[in-house]
């Protein structure tokens, strides 16, 4: 959206020093809601008026005729960032409180051919104003989007928004601060709510593809329609590269396909590669523009390091486009690049928050001699075991928890040894075998070579720089007044027991998902598909897995409260 704020045609010719206005917020002066899905016609003027009281019939309300901002800036969070000319002034405003509870695209419909007066347009995401030292007055400092619409026939606005409260408010144009105009203004609007999508909410997460030192490929070779390829930092928004089928940079050069490699690899963080089709534009944010080209997407791109599935270090994605909105017309991959670390290993996402205690081990299901070592990010062994509680199997207890960051934890049998810096595991000669480890968000399972071993990737609080891949089932965090304290599973019968502490008293249901149930979890849909048990008031419980889940790979099995 391009838009051009209002200059002022005087220019002051002496510096004034201000006498500060007192400070006050904007007030909602009507609650439109939640606003439906179609068309919400509002109405009025900046003006006072007075009205019956809906809620107290007997009683009177007064509407608008305040003046608590005189002029708005855009906040961090601005769909355009905007700072409009300081030395111009809003009179009376008329603030709407509109509700969206879904990803909308809200179209604003101006009615002005009856308009009075000059009402400008605003969106904000707070009421906050700030007495403002340089213009002298009062500014609102919230706004996430405006529009004038002057001129006889102006056109339609279109934002795209998250759910949430925002705050439509109607402002009348009192001119600039040399020569101003004491007027307040009437307007009509159809307020438009169509579904919308993000692409963050609709992205392909492709996992940690590396370390710094990882040399990375992405291209779109067998797509059937004219590709454009670009990568991001979702860490900062930033543009890092992009390709439309130029040879010099790496494109296919048949007119259609596009290619993006960095052969020394990326630094360590979170990314996002977008495939747009030609006439579609990137820009920083990340942001792409939509009227491009839609067809199958073929994307290739190096391959995640747990991926069982890749060909020499390579997976492809297979999806399709259409036109529309930019979710439609363009495909999102997320992926990260771990600033240490082995090389490979199996993400487990995170199983406490800072200083909570948790513990891995080897306990259930597994017969061979193993041993457990845990490093740090940065290499350094944190802890080992060998055999714990009198058995061949490992544990690693941690009581008081540990610091946030990221951990690497070795499945080695015996005789393994860890070496204290640099992730040092060498494995001297162990006979491999079967094994089960056990942490906080369930089970894993594997396999041990002859003096092999496994690496897995866990987090501890939230920290930066990463975290794809796995994570979820059981209680997680430290902190969740759910606790799985034990948990095993019967492979004859497909039956797993799990037991919990928890500090609510229930009911409780037992949940079960595979990887990608997992990843779908939102806060608005917190849910794992398969409901295994519901209403328990006791712990343990043995639970069947269903016929459909029996053959997957992996599992998430949550114990979660019953609300209903």
């Amino acid at each position: 959206m391009n838009v051009s704020p209002r200059t002022s045609a005087a220019l002051l010719a002496a510096l004034i020093v201000p006498t500060l206005p007192t400070q006050a917020d904007y007030e909602v002066d009507l609650d439109l809601g939640t606003l439906p899905e179609g068309i919400t016609t509002i109405s009025g003027t900046t003006a006072e008026f007075i009205t019956d009281d809906p809620l107290n019939p007997e009683e009177k309300i007064t509407i608008g005729g305040n003046n608590n901002a005189d002029n708005i800036r855009g906040s961090e969070n601005a769909l355009v960032v905007f700072n409009i000319n300081e030395t111009l002034s809003w009179g009376n405003e008329l603030v709407h409180q509109i509700t969206l509870d879904a990803p909308s695209v809200v179209n604003f419909i101006p009615n002005l051919s009856d308009a009075e007066g000059d009402p400008d347009f605003f969106l904000l995401e707070g009421l906050t104003t700030d007495p403002d030292l340089v213009p002298g007055k009062n500014v609102a400092t919230e706004g996430i989007w405006y529009a004038f619409m002057d001129g006889v026939d102006p056109a339609t606005e279109t934002v795209t928004l998250r759910p949430g409260t925002y705050y439509f408010v109607v402002e009348s144009y009192n001119g600039p601060d040399t020569t101003p105009i004491d007027q307040d203004s009437t307007f009509s609007m159809d307020i438009e709510v169509l579904p919308a999508l993000f692409p963050d909410e609709v992205s392909v997460e492709l996992g940690v593809l590396g370390t710094p030192l990882t040399p990375l490929s992405f291209d779109t070779f067998g797509s059937d329609y004219d590709t454009q390829l670009a990568i991001f930092s979702s860490d900062t928004g930033e543009l890092i590269q992009e390709n439309d089928n130029d040879p010099e940079d790496g494109g296919l050069g048949d007119g259609t396909q596009s290619r993006i490699a960095f052969p020394d690899g990326l630094a360590g963080g979170s990314y996002i590669a977008v495939v747009a089709g030609a006439g579609a534009t990137f820009e920083a944010g990340p942001v792409t523009g939509v009227g491009g080209a839609t067809g199958s997407v073929v994307f290739n791109h190096t391959a995640n390091v747990s991926d069982p599935d890749a060909i020499g270090g390579l997976a492809t994605e297979i999806t399709r486009t259409s036109p529309g909105e930019e979710v439609s017309e363009t495909v999102w991959f997320t992926f990260q690049i771990v600033d240490s670390g082995p090389s490979t290993f199996q993400d487990i996402g995170k199983v406490a928050d800072a200083f909570a205690p948790f513990e891995l081990n080897t306990f259930t299901g597994t017969t061979i001699d193993t041993e457990l070592g845990l490093y740090d990010a940065d290499g350094n062994l944190v802890s080992n075991n060998d055999d714990a509680a009198g058995v061949l199997q490992s544990q690693l207890d941690f009581p008081t928890g540990l610091a946030e960051g990221f951990y690497f934890l070795a499945v080695g049998s015996y005789n393994t040894q860890f070496d204290p810096v640099d992730f040092g595991v060498v494995d001297l000669g162990g006979p491999g075998g079967s094994y089960t480890l056990t942490h906080p968000n369930g089970l894993e399972t594997g396999a041990l070579s002859a003096g092999g071993f496994d690496w897995y990737r866990l987090e501890v609080g939230s920290p930066v720089g990463g975290g794809g891949g796995g994570g979820g089932g059981g209680g997680g965090g430290g902190t969740s007044p759910i606790q799985i304290t034990g948990i095993s599973y019967d492979q004859e019968r497909n039956e797993f027991t799990v037991a919990w502490e928890a500090t609510i008293p229930g009911p409780f249901l037992i949940e079960l998902g595979t990887a990608t149930d997992l990843a779908a979890i939102t806060p608005q849909v917190n849910i794992l598909p398969e409901v295994l048990a519901a209403g328990i008031t006791e712990s343990p419980i043995t639970v069947r897995v269903p016929p459909g889940l029996v053959n997957e790979q992996q599992l998430f099995l949550r114990v979660y409260e019953d609300s209903q």
